[in-house]
């Protein structure tokens, strides 16, 4: 039985979800027959980075081009549909990523293609090479053979060797926005003559967290559990996530220092046998999603810090029921402090007030991108200027890297769900495109999910 990703992978450019800057690029591309002889597709996994590999692959040596698009009917579409031409070799450099394999490759280069008009080599994930490779890779791409193209795919181009970066064309893929790939379930379970609800298919596409692959082997997950039409409920409890109901309880407990309810929340958690990092995963979503909507910034940015915190420590705990009780304990303690030492001046106002006029030093801007947020002629987003204060900024023509350390995971989640508003943001001040490239020093930490619920209290 075929997956779902891969019946359904796009085959044009047409059917890419999202990516329209992609999309465009290649169009005028290819209407100027300006082809590079190497691109590096950089991005979060599932966002169709191989699958645009794979139809710029058809689009280079399809016999009947319908316009921007490959016609998928010849023999060489077909081929490499099928994964059979000789012409396009994928490699996967997570498993292959030593000098060897690369010399194999430039070895073979040299030669001219068998069936089509150009050799294309698609390595996948090739920020996994060895040093030595890399400077194989280097010496062919200084010295490409005209028939030959270079696809590199990676979602780490930070451990890319500048001299890899200068000799290719970047193409930097978003994560897939929820409102597509919401659309995308829908059609899909359309097609495969089965209904489901709008609001489960926006709860897969939150989960799937930008990728449109992750999406769909939720979708395909949860239609083998049953052969009825696939609801709200369902996806939770298939998925194991929880009520959003137990996630404002629980914040709402934290808020009034009600230990007893914290306690009797962290057991019912447990007793059910679901996942507690996924609860602070989920608790860290709603917090993010709704910090700008809430009253009490500093509070929920603090809480939100604690909870991160907390999340890291307990993925390594033997026993997590002992240490997430203590921590949340902590946490309604420390609030009663404050709120025994707050005097009633000192109201959500006047803390909004005290953020935005006294926290906000011009003198210490280090990019144009905090420039550019602190002169909107809109309301300014508190909480992505403070994230980005954290960051630390380089900007080289049309490329600007934000890095994180471990210390800023909070402020990392929330620069990375608000890429693309900076990115449009600084590409109107600039006037051009711009790449912008989030990067955290903890590769491993998963980024937390885009959530679009209800108002933080």
């Amino acid at each position: 039985m075929i997956t779902l990703y891969r019946k359904y992978r796009p085959s044009t450019f047409e059917e890419l979800i999202g990516q329209e800057h992609i999309k465009k690029y290649f169009e005028k591309s290819i209407d100027k027959n300006e082809i590079s002889h190497a691109y590096i597709f950089s991005g979060p996994r599932g966002t169709g980075k191989t699958t645009t590999a794979r139809i710029l692959s058809k689009i280079l040596n399809c016999e009947n081009p319908q316009g921007h698009n490959p016609c998928n009917t010849c023999e060489n579409c077909i081929a490499i549909n099928n994964g059979s031409f000789m012409d396009v070799i994928e490699l996967d450099a997570a498993s292959n990523r030593g000098i060897d394999e690369i010399r194999k490759i430039r070895d073979a280069a040299n030669f001219r293609p068998v069936s089509g008009k150009y050799k294309v080599y698609i390595i996948d994930e090739f920020h996994m090479l060895t040093k030595e490779a890399f400077n194989a890779l280097l010496k062919t791409l200084e010295e490409p053979p005209e028939h030959v193209i270079f696809i590199l795919a990676t979602t780490n181009l930070e451990k890319v060797p500048e001299t890899i970066i200068s000799r290719a064309q970047v193409l930097q893929f978003k994560n897939i926005t929820e409102k597509e790939i919401t659309q995308h379930i829908l059609n899909i379970t359309n097609a495969e003559n089965r209904k489901i609800t709008e609001n489960a298919a926006r709860i897969i596409a939150r989960k799937a967290k930008g990728g449109a692959r992750d999406a769909l082997s939720l979708l395909e997950q949860i239609l083998k559990f049953s052969d009825e039409d696939i609801t709200q409920d369902d996806v939770i409890n298939i998925l194991g996530l929880f009520d959003e109901k137990l996630i404002t309880d629980f914040l709402a407990a934290i808020y009034d220092s009600n230990k007893e309810k914290l306690l009797e929340i962290s057991n019912e958690i447990f007793t059910e046998g679901k996942e507690i990092e996924v609860f602070l995963e989920e608790t860290l979503e709603y917090i993010f999603n709704n910090i700008e909507n809430s009253e009490n910034l500093e509070k929920n940015v603090y809480i939100a810090k604690k909870l991160s915190d907390l999340l890291k420590d307990i993925k390594f705990s033997e026993n997590k029921k002992i240490l997430f009780d203590i921590n949340i304990l902590l946490l309604a303690i420390e609030n009663t402090k404050k709120k025994n030492s707050n005097n009633n001046n000192n109201n959500l106002k006047n803390i909004t007030t005290y953020e935005e006029k006294s926290l906000i030093d011009t003198e210490t801007l280090t990019s144009k991108i905090l420039d550019i947020l602190l002169n909107k002629k809109e309301k300014m987003d508190i909480g992505l200027y403070f994230a980005l204060k954290k960051a630390n900024i380089t900007e080289k023509d049309d490329y600007v890297k934000i890095y994180f350390k471990k210390e800023n995971l909070l402020e990392y989640q929330i620069t990375k769900s608000k890429s693309t508003i900076l990115e449009l943001l600084y590409s109107n001040q600039t006037k051009h495109l711009v790449k912008i490239d989030i990067v955290f020093e903890d590769n491993n930490n998963e980024e937390l999910r885009k959530n679009n619920i209800l108002k933080l209290f």
